[in-house]
This record gives structure tokens, sequence and C-alpha cells, in this order.
């Protein structure tokens, strides 16, 4: 029998599904980022160019600059818009909101509400898994006129 060295496909298998895995969370990952990127940006711009700005002008004006840094409405959840605080005052600006993004890899659980507390030793099957597969992001915008 013959000696013969390489690649064999089955390490060429595994190596392939490493890397596409890792090609599958960076698809996920990256947009969660992105859409945070985008509002710290429009923040900064607006400590930086609305300081002479009343609360209420930059509120309104805030769902225009969004959309300047193309930020849809769906890329940051309703508990962005509800924990939004704006302090104008005096040529200053301090501008903040926090948020939370739950990434789901292969769905969210199905046996609760994902939305909602639960014990993962209440989750039963495919459950359990989906659960340990889930990434949570917390994310606290925060720019202030300098």
């Amino acid at each position: 029998m013959r000696n013969e060295q390489g690649f064999s496909m089955i390490k060429m298998m595994f190596w392939g599904a490493i890397i596409a895995s890792g090609v599958v969370y960076a698809y996920m990952i990256i947009p969660v980022y992105n859409a945070y990127w985008k509002v710290q940006d429009t923040f900064d711009g607006v400590v930086n160019s609305m300081s002479d700005s009343t609360e209420s002008a930059i509120r309104r004006r805030l769902p225009d600059l969004f959309k300047i840094q193309y930020l849809a409405a769906g890329e940051v959840p309703q508990e962005f818009y509800d924990d939004l605080t704006i302090k104008a005052e005096d040529g200053k600006v301090e501008i903040s909101s926090y948020y939370h993004v739950t990434v789901w890899f292969i769905g969210p659980v199905e046996g609760v509400n994902p939305n909602s507390k639960y014990d993962e030793a209440d989750l039963k099957g495919m459950d359990k898994l989906r659960a340990k597969l889930r990434q949570d992001f917390d994310f606290d915008v925060y720019a202030k006129t300098p």
C-alpha cells in the first residue's frame, strides 16, 4: 500500500465547517454593531452641530438624521426610543439611550416567550440548545458637548 500525503476530504470538510460557522456568526453579529455605530455617529453629530437647539427640536430632527445614516426603523428596538434622554441647555447637549439586542443563531426558543424571563432548566429538547447559542448585547449610547 502506498503512503499518500495530502489534505484529506475529512480535513477539508472540518475546516470548511469552521470557516462557514465564522461567516454565519459574522453575518448575524455585524448588523447589530453596525446599527450601534450609526446611532453613536448620529449622537456625536447632534452634540457637535445642534448644540444651540432645544430638546424638542432635537427629538423632531432625530428620525431624519437616522435616515441620513441609513438606519432603518427596525434596526434598534423600541426600548431605544423609550430610554432616549436629551438634555439641551446653555449651548450644551447631552444625549443618551440604552437598549438590548438578542441574536438567536438557530431561532428563538419555542416552549416559552423568548422576550420574557425564563429558567433554562425549564426548557426541553432543542430549546436548550437554542438558549445556549443565543448572544445578548447591551448598548449604552452616549454623547455630550465638550
